[in-house]
């Protein structure tokens, strides 16, 4: 499935965070631009008519003092306040619906690109990183940023610009007053931006800690049927709350850091006040301003301040935003896995070669070692070793889960580097030893390779998996809806439903991950059977840990810390003695172990021996 593609012209995740917030909504935006003007526009006008008022009313008050204001005057006033009114709610409603179409239709994109991104990118990053730390940038923070777009900016660009308005029809009354007016918006600015800068790093400390409660709660929730196990509810509630606790915590220093200084600048601006009837009340009694301009800013300078202590307000959803904007701009900058500019063609049957290959999750020990081997198309390899021996790592190699640091992969003579997604997905499926099932019906779990698939087929599969018996006999049969993860189904169920979609998907190769371990005997042999049908004429490496399903394997690899210390039959492999006949032993005699009962307590003369 190729990237959903983001409005035309807008910005590449690398150019997200390229200057401040509204910035990088304006790269975000691309075709969207024009609407984002739009609104900005349109609340311009809004600030426009919210200002003019200021100069009908000036023009009222100095008619009154000139004792020229008749009735037509006062009814062209009366209209022109109208007029304002109307036209403030008319712009408002334009400006929020071009605003809130815009940034709507952009997040959707966002989120989209955030998970066609997350699909793209290694699977180290989602092990490396906490599952709640990436579910917070794309939900919370993401929402945090559409929010700030859709509201506070809007209400931002008003707040700004309805002064300036109300600045220059002062000015035109009266240029020292309006002067006297704006100085203490100016003394304001040294506070504002220490204000900001503190603010700035709270707000990032904050929304961190937000995705660390976030990650203990999910945590806690996907782990609370272990934790009731073993009886450690209270502890890991307790780290659930410390981590509430830190978040309370920053919360409180940005309330208990910032108010001060919130406060400061507020009051700084409202200094203008008094500043302009100091100003007013020294220059009308030296003569050089009339009662009436006095009168006229002593009313109307409030229509100055009143919008930046509400424009100060607007900063904490900026600060908040940006920060926000910055955690979602780091997931998108994670590069993904490489694709080739021009995509290998598969000519030869699918078999898989590994040839010197070296893999490490870090700079520790590798967990492959210079391995070469070659899985024949059409024919059964094993994969048996002891525990970290890289048995797993070698089927996510495969599947290009990962990529080695050293060495090549080959899929029918064909470099996996060299493959597209698209390529490798068609030629691969892989059977989990931990099947997860998606939200919504049995059948549309069977078919999640396959989405098109008709409803005979997935019978089909589902009957040659050895699942349609028990299908049939749920209540609402392939509809029935399987819960988060498959929770209402059985782990052989699970298994079966795993197996009836690698079935569907009928890919050339199939790895197993040692699909059969946990299930009871019973499950493990219809599950057996509906692997006869799905690596029929197939190529197949399984990791095995019961060696008693893999006798019959065309070969066998046995691996130990990372490398290749035997390859051959089973029978063979015995009778070299090694690693494998060693492995073969222990399974032989742990299959003898019995658990009889102790002597009771009052019977023992020393110390009791192992009872198995």
């Amino acid at each position: 499935m190729s990237a959903p593609s983001i409005a035309a012209g807008a910005a590449t995740p690398s150019e997200i965070r390229r200057g401040g917030v509204v910035r990088s909504i304006w790269r975000l935006a691309g075709e969207r631009r024009g609407t984002l003007v739009r609104s900005i526009g349109y609340k311009g006008l809004q600030a426009t008519f919210q200002a003019l008022p200021v100069g009908i009313l000036v023009a009222v008050i100095e008619s009154l003092r000139q004792g020229s204001l008749d009735a037509r005057a006062l009814a062209w006033a009366t209209a022109g306040l109208a007029v304002c009114i109307v036209g403030q709610w008319a712009a408002g409603f334009a400006a929020n619906r071009s605003a809130w179409i815009a940034t709507f239709e952009l997040f959707a994109d966002l989120r989209v690109r955030g998970l066609d991104h997350l699909r793209r990118l290694p699977l180290a990053f989602h092990e490396d990183r906490r599952t709640g730390d990436t579910v917070t940038a794309m939900t919370q923070d993401i929402a945090s940023v559409e929010q700030f777009s859709h509201e506070p900016l809007q209400q931002l660009i008003g707040a700004l610009w309805a002064p300036v308005v109300v600045f220059l029809v002062l000015a035109l009354q009266d240029l020292p007053m309006a002067i006297a007016t704006i100085a203490s918006v100016l003394l304001s600015v040294p506070i504002f931006v220490w204000t900001n800068r503190v603010f700035r790093r709270l707000a990032a400390e904050r929304q961190a800690l937000q995705a660390e409660a976030s990650s203990r709660m999910i945590e806690y929730v996907q782990g609370l049927p272990v934790i009731r196990a073993f009886h450690l509810v209270g502890e890991r509630l307790g780290q659930l709350r410390g981590a509430l606790d830190a978040y309370r915590a920053v919360n409180t220093r940005l309330a208990v850091r910032l108010a001060p200084l919130g406060l400061s600048f507020m009051a700084t601006v409202l200094l203008g006040i008094p500043c302009v009837l100091f100003c007013g009340a020294l220059w009308l009694a030296g003569g050089t301003l009339d009662a009436g301009t006095f009168l006229v800013f002593a009313v109307l300078a409030l229509r100055v301040f009143e919008p930046l202590v509400a424009a100060a307000e607007s900063f904490e959803s900026l600060r908040i935003a940006d920060a926000s904007l910055d955690r979602v701009a780091r997931v998108f900058d994670e590069p993904v896995q490489s694709e080739p500019d021009v995509c290998a063609v598969v000519t030869t049957p699918p078999d898989v070669e590994f040839e010197d290959v070296t893999f490490a999750y870090d700079e520790g020990a590798p967990a492959l070692r210079e391995l070469s081997f070659r899985a024949p198309a059409g024919q059964m390899t094993a994969v048996v070793g002891p525990s970290g021996s890289g048995k797993s790592t070698l089927l996510q190699l495969v599947a290009r889960f990962r990529d080695p640091q050293r060495g090549r992969i080959r899929i029918g003579g064909a470099d996996l580097r060299d493959l597209s997604t698209e390529q490798i997905f068609d030629a691969v499926t892989f059977v989990f030893q931990d099947v997860y099932l998606f939200p919504g019906t049995i059948a549309d779990n069977i078919a999640f390779g396959r989405p098109e698939s008709a409803r005979e087929d997935i019978v089909r599969a589902a009957r040659a998996a050895r699942a349609h018996d028990f299908i049939a006999a749920l209540p609402a049969g392939y509809e029935t809806a399987v819960g988060e993860g498959g929770a209402t189904l059985s782990g052989g169920e699970r298994q079966r439903i795993s197996v009836a979609r690698a079935i569907l998907k009928d890919a050339p190769i199939v790895l197993l991950d040692e699909a059969t371990a946990a299930l009871d005997p019973i499950a493990e042999r219809q599950l057996q059977q509906g692997f006869a049908e799905l690596v029929r004429d197939k190529t197949l490496i399984v990791v095995a840990h019961r060696l008693s399903t893999i006798q019959s394997a065309d070969q066998i690899l046995v691996l130990d810390r990372g490398r290749r210390v035997e390859l051959g039959r089973h029978e063979a492999l015995l009778e070299q003695g090694g690693l494998y006949h060693r492995l073969w032993s222990e399974r032989e005699r742990a299959a003898r172990w019995k658990i009889r009962p102790a002597a009771p307590h009052h019977e023992r003369s020393s110390p009791p021996a192992p009872n198995f």
